[in-house]
């Protein structure tokens, strides 16, 4: 996976076809990673939405049930609740 500066988005042609070729880069901003690009195909925009936000979703929950894991305690459901809302604020 290749990376790309927040200030290298203004050269749109290098952008598009690195992302041709290589299908997914990572947007990186003052060296840390701040989001993925990912090519698609214009007639799977909202199927691939979904597919993301799903992976997404998924990831926050392995991460709940890694920490109360590791927490050695039972897993309250208010703190799954709270997990998810705190999952869904940082993804809007």
């Amino acid at each position: 996976m290749s990376y790309i500066a927040v200030k290298d988005l203004k050269k749109s042609h290098d952008l598009w076809e690195r992302l041709k070729k290589e299908h997914e880069l990572v947007l990186t901003k003052d060296g840390q990673a701040q989001a993925i690009m990912i090519s698609i195909h214009p007639d799977d925009v909202d199927s691939s939405l979904r597919e993301i936000r799903r992976a997404l979703f998924s990831a926050a929950i392995g991460r709940t049930r890694s920490r109360f894991a590791q927490a050695d305690a039972p897993a309250l459901q208010q703190d799954i609740e709270n997990a998810i809302a705190e999952s869904r604020r940082t993804r809007a």
